[in-house]
């Protein structure tokens, strides 16, 4: 598949995609275990199913500017800049470049609230903005399907903090 350059967003702008989907569960966990989880490039490929590779691309320790490239089932790539981070609290992205032609932006906003000792209340925020009519009545249509779809991944992400599973530092690939 082709990989073309996408509109970059800010964090406001993510927050008003023309379609938005918010999900949000409570997590019996830490702040710093989920964060580590996020980080952790495998961890990616085990709860968020249609994620098959990532490749973190920047250097740490990560903030706002890290990159790195994330493969999909179907051949899907996305290029990620990271436009929010502070560790334990929040972590934000865009597409710079995808290789999905029916979407002009596309971001990710990870929002922890601490309710007390190894207890998180974690949103997400997935926006999509679609290339052209048909993409954004698609897009529309099948939003509720799209909140279903990825809450089914928060309960896996959750079911990740509240196991056994042990996140390893990620290890970026650096190009020269």
């Amino acid at each position: 598949m082709k990989i073309t350059p996408c509109i970059p967003k800010t964090l406001s702008e993510l927050h008003q995609a023309p379609v938005l989907v918010h999900n949000v569960v409570e997590i019996n966990s830490s702040a710093e275990r989920l964060f580590a989880i996020l980080e952790d490039e495998h961890a990616w490929t085990v709860w968020a199913g249609s994620i098959t590779k990532v490749v973190w691309t920047s250097p740490k320790p990560f903030g706002v500017g890290t990159t790195r490239v994330v493969d999909m089932v179907g051949g899907i790539v996305g290029v990620e800049e990271f436009i929010a981070w502070e560790d334990n609290k929040q972590m934000a992205f865009c597409f710079t470049e995808a290789s999905m032609s029916n979407l002009e932006a596309f971001g990710e906003d990870y929002v922890i609230e601490s309710l007390g000792p190894n207890r998180i209340r974690a949103h997400w925020y997935v926006g999509f903005w679609p290339s052209n009519i048909a993409a954004k009545i698609g897009f529309t249509l099948f939003k509720p399907m799209m909140k279903l779809f990825l809450g089914k991944y928060l309960k896996q992400l959750k079911a990740m903090c509240e196991g056994d599973y042990q996140p390893k530092p990620a290890a970026p690939v650096v190009p020269e």
